[in-house]
């Protein structure tokens, strides 16, 4: 690959928009980000990004499946075709998702999930796999299938660990479930993040466990008992704990965008992390789709089980970040580090991964004014779009 020199637009990086600005990269890494005015390499590949936005590639912390593929239904195969549709929405790295399931059904999904990180030079990345359940509170189940939940096994949470070759990341879980607490212990000493999430945990239990080192909330306010006045609950321990960081689904359905404004606020710009929780359904009409076993229809943005549950999303990373700066009235700088750099820390590859600064890996995209996703480079590669 030769130098690349985007130039012109609105280059983001981590604490301010430059307008003309600059991005120079060359095998696969950022070599100068900074003043169109600067001198453009003579070799450089030239890209006009005048009027568009210059961004660095989003990453999904929290998806399962996109256009028909499904984490835990569609093999290593499924997993690389997701990864190759996600880039025509600015996401450049994501955590493929389980959900809850027999303990054998898991192990495969791991080992898919394993097969499929090295990926192939059209997708996004895979940089690590979150585990959504088994271990979660059945009361809290939302969309999870009841069939896979039970309660927390060190020596099965060993075994998924030993499957997923270090890749596992995160794991969500509810603490108040008899052997919650050591499952969160378990996890630390093992660097996974552990996640409060698909529970019924009173306050006090909340706070027990981050005493322990829960860091991360999963998809706050979602399959947690509301917040009442006199039983302040899971969701006020973690929009008051400074341990917590809190993923927010800003799809306008999850979450009302007054909430979605409120939770934003409250965890700030290093406390946030943007999610989809998008399944099989994105991209695809509307209609009768798949979430492991469940029927899940879909109309529009909502998408229930036969009961009315909320089972997933269709939101793309490129339109959450829209959503973020409009709901939650988020500077684009703000935004941006809730949807790149933020999610990259949780993966775990914040070193080189996550925002526009010199020496990190090109992945990036160019947006218009409605943060529509109009080119794509994922290692200095691109990989969608006309510039």
């Amino acid at each position: 690959m030769g130098a690349v020199a985007i130039r012109g637009g609105k280059v983001v990086t981590p604490n301010a928009v430059l307008e003309p600005g600059l991005v120079v990269f060359d095998e696969g890494r950022l070599t100068y980000v900074g003043s169109a005015l600067n001198a453009i390499p003579e070799r450089a590949v030239l890209v006009n990004a005048d009027g568009k936005w210059v961004l660095p590639g989003l990453i999904d912390t929290h998806v399962h499946g996109s256009y028909g593929d499904d984490v835990m239904l569609s093999g290593a195969e499924g997993i690389r075709r997701i990864s190759r549709r996600f880039v025509e929405f600015g996401t450049t790295a994501w955590l493929p998702s389980t959900i809850a399931a027999r303990h054998e059904e898991l192990i495969q999904a791991v080992g898919w999930c394993v097969d499929a990180a090295p990926g192939d030079e059209d997708g996004a990345r895979v940089v690590g796999i979150h585990v959504e359940g088994p271990y979660i509170n059945l009361k809290r189940k939302g969309a999870q299938p009841e069939e896979g939940i039970r309660d927390p096994d060190l020596a099965e949470m060993a075994e998924l660990l030993r499957a997923g070759s270090g890749l596992i990341r995160l794991v969500t879980l509810a603490p108040e479930l008899p052997g919650g607490l050591e499952l969160i212990r378990f996890l630390v000493t093992r660097g996974v993040i552990a996640s409060l999430g698909h529970s019924d945990a009173t306050y006090e239990q909340a706070m027990e466990a981050i005493a322990v080192g829960a860091t991360h909330a999963t998809h706050l306010f979602n399959a947690m008992p509301p917040i009442h006045h006199r039983s302040p609950g899971l969701i006020t321990a973690c929009l008051d704990s400074p341990e917590i960081i809190a993923e927010l689904i800003p799809d306008g359905v999850h979450l009302s965008p007054h909430i979605l404004r409120m939770a934003y606020r409250l965890k700030g710009r290093d406390r946030s992390a943007i999610i989809t929780d998008a399944f099989s359904a994105t991209g695809l009409p509307d209609g009768e789709h798949r979430l492991g076993p469940h029927r899940v229809y879909v109309d529009g943005n909502v998408c229930k089980l036969d009961d009315g549950t909320i089972a997933g999303s269709i939101l793309t990373m490129d339109r959450a970040l829209a959503n973020v700066v409009e709901f939650a009235r988020a500077s684009v700088v703000d935004a941006v580090r809730v949807s790149s750099q933020i999610p990259a820390q949780i993966a775990g590859c914040g070193n080189t991964k996550g925002s526009l600064e010199v020496g990190k890996d090109a992945d990036l995209w160019l947006a218009d004014n409605e943060f529509r996703c109009r080119a794509t480079w994922v290692s200095g590669r691109r990989v969608f779009g006309h510039a």
